[in-house]
């Protein structure tokens, strides 16, 4: 059976617009056989975290660029590894840098292709465009827009986003960082430098110099971007060293398929601010080869990926000898293969989500909530996560005794209501004088005792007017007896 990886549609000249895309092509191009595997350029799979890229082995999905890895080395009749001749040491190092790289190059890229409005809307969103049917460009690329800038948002550089600064578009005098920047040295007095320029080589000027360049907001932030690109750039520059590979001399491993990922959409889009390719073009001369050499060997050759070539493809309907001719014939290296024909239905049913997931409360019931894997668990684990919120079973029951109180309440309140009281029950103060002197005691058992006085009273009456109905005695005569009654205290 042959794999399938879907991924992303070739962007920048790259097989891919997303990075783990592309080092899950760079790994599968690298360590599966020629005609054992296929690469279909796809917006939407069915892995189990709805995300891409996935490999497609019969009936089997696998999400996740490290997941797809952990599967492929573990088959059992044909495992294909880059990492099984790593040491123990290099297999820590794997694991340690790839959590690394995951989390500290992907909010470069966010800031560099998603959260500058500028790069956003003549780069990334036309490349979106290119690779998208037209009917997802409403709400994939802003999706991963807005996903970019909650991800980026604790690094305070929302100042990138036109939208929150209220500047003009780029075709009216945007400012661009890198001209900007510039425009801030020369104003100082200081030496313009055409590529970037380290904040250390700054010498005095004739005006405000580096104290007035300091004070400038766009030095400010282009200072925090080249302080973000060297957490990143610094480390992985330092592992490399003088090494063809990061973990090893002679072959890429996992982890080299990652890093070129990330690395190749810092340094090939033609974005209009270019502080991230200035960045690693200016202070790591090695990393720039290190991308060149690895872009040659994991994806054979330099030459470039085109969109609408890849895409010509899903109209080809043929033998699989004569796709290989197209493929030769259009100079793709990399075993392109037509996205599966789809029916109209399930053409309508995508169309109808698409359009109702951008509709406000709608859209709740079309959102995919999914919950991202560990990038190193193994394939063979069958640990469940622990979840710190409170077990089904507890809400339900607690809900249920709630229920339960409220009902009671409610139902002890309405008989109270409902039920008529015979009259007023009034507390008056004590008329009798022997009482007097015993404090709080003393008032409470006056009250005591008048409250058995009015008891007594009115049954003396209510005896009185029923034996005065059968006697003859009147009425008055019957309150005259009941009057008599007292209750005598004790001494």
């Amino acid at each position: 059976m042959v794999l399938e990886l879907h991924v992303l549609g070739p962007a920048f000249g790259l097989p891919s617009i997303d990075a783990e895309c592309i080092a899950a092509i760079a790994y599968l191009n690298r360590a599966v056989p020629q005609g054992q595997w296929v690469v279909v350029a796809d917006h939407e799979t069915s892995s189990p975290n709805q995300e891409l890229p996935a490999l497609r082995d019969g009936s089997t999905w696998i999400g996740d660029f490290y997941h797809i890895v952990d599967y492929l080395q573990t088959l059992p009749s044909r495992p294909y590894s880059l990492d099984s001749s790593l040491t123990t040491s290099q297999t820590a190092d794997r694991i340690a840098f790839s959590a690394f790289i995951q989390s500290t190059a992907r909010p470069l890229l966010d800031l560099s292709l998603y959260s500058s409005f500028e790069n956003y809307s003549t780069t990334t969103a036309p490349a979106y465009t290119a690779i998208l049917p037209w009917y997802t460009n409403y709400t994939i690329p802003p999706a991963h827009r807005e996903a970019a800038k909650a991800r980026t948002a604790h690094l305070g550089l929302g100042g990138l986003d036109v939208d929150n600064s209220e500047l003009e578009g780029p075709e009216t005098g945007a400012p661009n960082l890198s001209r900007e920047y510039e425009a801030a040295k020369k104003a100082t007095g200081l030496p313009s430098e055409s590529r970037t320029s380290k904040p250390s080589l700054l010498s005095l000027g004739r005006q405000k110099g580096i104290q007035g360049l300091l004070s400038s907001p766009v030095y400010a932030a282009r200072f925090r971007l080249d302080a973000l690109a060297s957490d990143f750039l610094s480390p992985l520059s330092d592992l490399l060293s003088k090494k063809n590979y990061l973990l090893t001399e002679k072959a890429p491993s996992s982890l080299d398929c990652l890093a070129f990922g990330y690395l190749a959409l810092m340094l090939y889009p033609p974005v209009p601010q270019t502080w991230l390719k200035e960045a690693i073009q200016a202070r790591y001369p090695r990393v720039v080869k290190y991308i060149w050499r690895l872009r040659e060997e994991l994806l054979g050759g330099d030459g470039l990926v085109k969109a609408a070539d890849v895409l010509s493809l899903n109209a080809y309907r043929g033998n699989d000898a004569t796709l290989d001719g197209t493929r030769h014939k259009l100079g793709m290296r990399l075993p392109w293969h037509p996205i599966p024909a789809k029916s109209l239905t399930a053409i309508a049913s995508t169309i109808a989500r698409e359009v109702f997931s951008g509709m406000p409360l709608v859209s709740l019931a079309f959102r995919r909530h999914t919950i991202q894997p560990s990038p190193f668990s193994t394939s063979t684990s069958n640990t469940k996560p622990a979840s710190s919120l409170p077990s089904s079973l507890f809400v339900s029951s607690f809900f249920a005794f709630s229920a339960a109180l409220f009902s009671t309440v409610a139902g002890v309140a309405i008989h109270h209501a409902r039920t008529p009281r015979i009259e007023d029950m009034v507390f008056e103060a004590p008329r009798q004088q022997q009482w007097q002197g015993l404090g709080q005691a003393g008032d409470f058992l006056g009250v005591f005792a008048e409250q058995i006085r009015a008891e007594r009273n009115w049954n003396t009456r209510w005896q009185q007017e029923r034996r005065g109905g059968d006697s003859g005695l009147g009425a008055g005569e019957g309150m005259a007896v009941a009057s008599e009654v007292e209750v005598e205290a004790p001494r």
